[in-house]
Order: structure tokens, then sequence, then C-alpha cells
């Protein structure tokens, strides 16, 4: 359906900024999967960073469908907000960092999920049944996301109390 241009530029704002989000977060799972100590924690980032980057590809695939254009911008805040969020972390031993990146990535993946809801509600009302189904797709790959990590952050959080810096 072709939509009018407020309805288009919406939805491609919308797009937007789950595209920005998924660039910070790959470069957060990039982080995770250097800093994780346990393969098991490792091989999920690494399973989840290969997802990200696809998602970003149709996101940006489907930007450019509808004539709209990534603003990078969003990227380098995103970054900057990210640096700042490790220095609050800098001196914690690597079972505290297993412990925290696993929270930071069960916490980004339920903001996705409430931001590709609110793609697909608007994407919905707006007729852009492409959008709609785009969103409803990532949607659960980050619910099946955050279902997998959910379950590692108690682990992680006891191991790092018992072995100190060994997690």
């Amino acid at each position: 359906m072709a939509l009018g241009n407020d309805l288009q530029d919406r939805i491609a704002r919308y797009i937007d900024d789950a595209i920005a989000l998924e660039a910070a977060g790959v470069t957060s799972l990039k982080d995770m999967v250097s800093e994780a100590t346990d393969p098991v924690d490792a091989a999920l980032f690494q399973e989840h960073l290969a997802e990200t980057e696809l998602q970003k590809q149709h996101l940006e695939a489907r930007l450019q469908a509808l004539g709209g254009h990534h603003n990078s911008l969003k990227d380098a805040m995103n970054k900057i907000g990210a640096a700042a969020t490790d220095l609050l972390h800098v001196g914690k031993d690597s079972g505290d960092k297993a412990t925290r990146n696993l929270i930071q990535a069960y916490a980004i993946e339920n903001l996705e999920v409430a931001m590709y809801e609110s793609l697909y509600a608007a994407a919905s009302e707006a007729g852009d049944t492409e959008t709609a189904a785009l969103a409803k797709q990532i949607q659960a790959q980050e619910e099946a996301a955050a279902k997998k990590i959910f379950p590692r952050i108690s682990p992680v959080a006891k191991s790092a109390v018992i072995h100190g810096v060994q997690s």
C-alpha cells in the first residue's frame, strides 16, 4: 500500500530508530563476546550478534524501500551513551562484568521487544503490511534472545559471589 508522505515519514523515523538501536546492539554484543569468560555466554552473545547484524540489514533495506535514509548521528549518540555506561563499571572484576553484560543484554532485548511492538502498531495502523511483518519477525527474535539470556543471569551472579573473579 502506498503511504502518504506524513505516514511514510513517521514509519521511516521509527525504522531509523530501530536501526540505531540495532547498531548500538552490534557494538555492545561485540564487546560482550570479547569480555565473556564463559563459553556458553560467548556463544550466546555471538549467536545474537549475527542475528542482530541481519536484523539491521533488513531494517536498512526496508527504510530504503520507503525512500528514507539512516541518520548516523543516532548511532554516534548511542555509542557515546554506551561508553558513558561502561565508565560506571571501570574496575569491576570479570564476574561483575559477566553479570552486568547479561543484565544489559536482557534489558536491551526487552527494550527492543517494546520498540518493535511500537513499530508494528504504527505500521499496521498506516497499512504498511511489509514493515508490520518485519517488526513482528524481529520482535519474535528479540523475545527468543531474551528467553535465552535470562536463565544465565542467576548462575553467573552466583558464580561471581562464590568464585570471586572467576565466572
